[in-house]
Protein backbone atom coordinates (compact mmCIF):
# COMPACT_ATOMS: atom_id res chain seq x y z
CA UNK A 1 0.00 0.00 0.00
CA UNK A 2 2.96 1.99 -0.10
CA UNK A 3 3.77 4.92 -3.28
CA UNK A 4 2.28 8.14 -4.02
CA UNK A 5 -1.64 7.55 -4.99
CA UNK A 6 -4.05 9.05 -7.97
CA UNK A 7 -6.90 10.08 -5.78
CA UNK A 8 -10.69 10.13 -7.54
CA UNK A 9 -13.72 12.23 -6.41
CA UNK A 10 -16.72 9.54 -8.03
CA UNK A 11 -19.82 9.98 -6.45
CA UNK A 12 -20.30 9.89 -3.08
CA UNK A 13 -16.73 8.42 -2.04
CA UNK A 14 -12.92 8.67 -3.13
CA UNK A 15 -10.86 6.46 -4.26
CA UNK A 16 -6.83 5.48 -5.07
CA UNK A 17 -4.86 4.14 -7.11
CA UNK A 18 -1.31 3.67 -7.34
CA UNK A 19 0.78 6.20 -9.44
CA UNK A 20 2.70 3.60 -10.85
CA UNK A 21 0.05 1.74 -12.68
CA UNK A 22 -1.06 5.15 -14.39
CA UNK A 23 -0.29 4.84 -17.93
CA UNK A 24 -1.91 7.61 -19.26
CA UNK A 25 -5.17 9.93 -18.93
CA UNK A 26 -7.45 10.91 -22.00
CA UNK A 27 -10.40 13.07 -22.27
CA UNK A 28 -13.12 12.34 -25.01
CA UNK A 29 -16.56 13.89 -25.17
CA UNK A 30 -17.98 10.84 -26.49
CA UNK A 31 -16.82 7.04 -25.92
CA UNK A 32 -17.23 5.14 -29.07
CA UNK A 33 -20.15 2.67 -29.38
CA UNK A 34 -19.24 -0.83 -28.28
CA UNK A 35 -21.92 -3.58 -29.71
CA UNK A 36 -23.25 -6.22 -27.27
CA UNK A 37 -21.55 -4.38 -24.27
CA UNK A 38 -22.11 -6.12 -21.36
CA UNK A 39 -21.87 -5.35 -16.90
CA UNK A 40 -19.69 -1.99 -16.27
CA UNK A 41 -17.90 -2.81 -19.99
CA UNK A 42 -18.32 1.21 -21.67
CA UNK A 43 -16.42 0.41 -24.77
CA UNK A 44 -12.50 0.37 -26.48
CA UNK A 45 -10.33 3.41 -27.05
CA UNK A 46 -7.24 3.11 -28.68
CA UNK A 47 -3.77 4.22 -26.25
CA UNK A 48 -0.64 4.91 -27.90
CA UNK A 49 -1.80 2.62 -30.83
CA UNK A 50 -2.69 -0.08 -28.43
CA UNK A 51 -7.03 -1.15 -27.90
CA UNK A 52 -7.55 -0.44 -24.57
CA UNK A 53 -10.88 -1.98 -23.31
CA UNK A 54 -12.77 0.56 -20.89
CA UNK A 55 -15.20 0.41 -17.96
CA UNK A 56 -17.02 2.56 -15.85
CA UNK A 57 -15.98 2.97 -12.55
CA UNK A 58 -19.06 3.92 -10.88
CA UNK A 59 -21.24 0.71 -12.45
CA UNK A 60 -17.78 -1.61 -11.43
CA UNK A 61 -18.25 -0.38 -7.77
CA UNK A 62 -21.52 -0.42 -7.36
CA UNK A 63 -22.47 3.03 -7.50
CA UNK A 64 -25.77 4.62 -8.23
CA UNK A 65 -25.35 5.54 -12.13
CA UNK A 66 -27.18 8.88 -12.93
CA UNK A 67 -27.79 10.37 -16.32
CA UNK A 68 -25.32 10.10 -18.90
CA UNK A 69 -22.57 12.94 -18.34
CA UNK A 70 -20.76 14.92 -20.73
CA UNK A 71 -17.07 14.46 -21.17
CA UNK A 72 -15.00 11.33 -19.64
CA UNK A 73 -11.94 11.05 -17.93
CA UNK A 74 -10.30 7.91 -19.07
CA UNK A 75 -7.49 6.67 -16.39
CA UNK A 76 -5.54 4.29 -18.44
CA UNK A 77 -3.71 1.87 -15.98
CA UNK A 78 -0.80 -0.57 -17.41
CA UNK A 79 1.29 -3.59 -15.68
CA UNK A 80 2.40 -6.53 -17.25
CA UNK A 81 1.27 -5.66 -20.93
CA UNK A 82 -2.41 -5.56 -19.45
CA UNK A 83 -4.31 -2.22 -20.33
CA UNK A 84 -7.13 -1.23 -18.96
CA UNK A 85 -9.13 1.71 -18.97
CA UNK A 86 -11.69 3.52 -16.41
CA UNK A 87 -13.96 5.90 -17.06
CA UNK A 88 -14.53 8.26 -14.24
CA UNK A 89 -16.69 10.51 -16.03
CA UNK A 90 -15.77 14.28 -15.33
CA UNK A 91 -14.50 13.83 -11.88
CA UNK A 92 -12.10 15.40 -10.53
CA UNK A 93 -8.53 13.70 -9.51
CA UNK A 94 -5.74 14.86 -7.03
CA UNK A 95 -2.47 13.18 -5.11
CA UNK A 96 -1.85 11.60 -2.05
CA UNK A 97 2.00 11.77 -1.58
CA UNK A 98 3.58 8.36 -0.01
CA UNK A 99 4.77 10.52 2.96
CA UNK A 100 1.16 11.45 3.97
CA UNK A 101 0.54 7.57 4.06
CA UNK A 102 2.01 6.40 7.11
CA UNK A 103 -0.09 4.88 9.68
CA UNK A 104 -3.10 6.11 7.57
CA UNK A 105 -3.60 2.43 5.70
CA UNK A 106 -5.37 -0.42 6.40
CA UNK A 107 -6.24 -4.12 4.50
CA UNK A 108 -10.21 -3.88 4.90
CA UNK A 109 -11.49 -5.13 1.53
CA UNK A 110 -14.33 -4.48 -0.48
CA UNK A 111 -15.46 -4.80 -3.55
CA UNK A 112 -12.63 -4.45 -6.20
CA UNK A 113 -10.52 -2.82 -3.28
CA UNK A 114 -7.38 -3.86 -1.79
CA UNK A 115 -7.28 -1.39 1.61
CA UNK A 116 -8.45 1.86 2.88
CA UNK A 117 -6.65 5.46 3.39
CA UNK A 118 -7.68 7.36 6.53
CA UNK A 119 -6.79 10.90 5.10
CA UNK A 120 -7.60 14.04 6.86
CA UNK A 121 -10.60 14.67 4.94
CA UNK A 122 -12.55 11.30 4.89
CA UNK A 123 -12.23 7.86 4.08
CA UNK A 124 -10.32 6.57 0.45
CA UNK A 125 -10.92 3.55 -1.02
CA UNK A 126 -7.82 1.55 -2.77
CA UNK A 127 -8.90 -0.06 -6.07
CA UNK A 128 -7.37 -3.10 -6.74
CA UNK A 129 -7.41 -2.32 -10.55
CA UNK A 130 -6.07 -6.31 -11.53
CA UNK A 131 -9.02 -7.78 -9.94
CA UNK A 132 -11.64 -5.06 -12.44
CA UNK A 133 -9.06 -6.15 -15.06
CA UNK A 134 -9.49 -9.76 -14.48
CA UNK A 135 -13.50 -9.59 -14.17
CA UNK A 136 -13.82 -7.65 -17.00
CA UNK A 137 -12.05 -10.07 -18.97
CA UNK A 138 -13.98 -12.42 -17.79
CA UNK A 139 -17.26 -10.60 -19.02
CA UNK A 140 -16.05 -10.06 -22.35
CA UNK A 141 -15.22 -13.71 -22.85
CA UNK A 142 -18.43 -15.23 -21.40
CA UNK A 143 -20.15 -13.16 -23.70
Amino acid sequence: MEGDKLVIALGNGKYALDTKTVAGIIELQKLPFLPGKSGFVAGVVSFRNEPVTVIDLKAALGEAIDTPEAGHKIIVLGSKGRLLGIDIGPSQVSFIWNEELRGRTTDEKRLFTSGRIYAADGPVDIIDWQALFNETARLLTTD
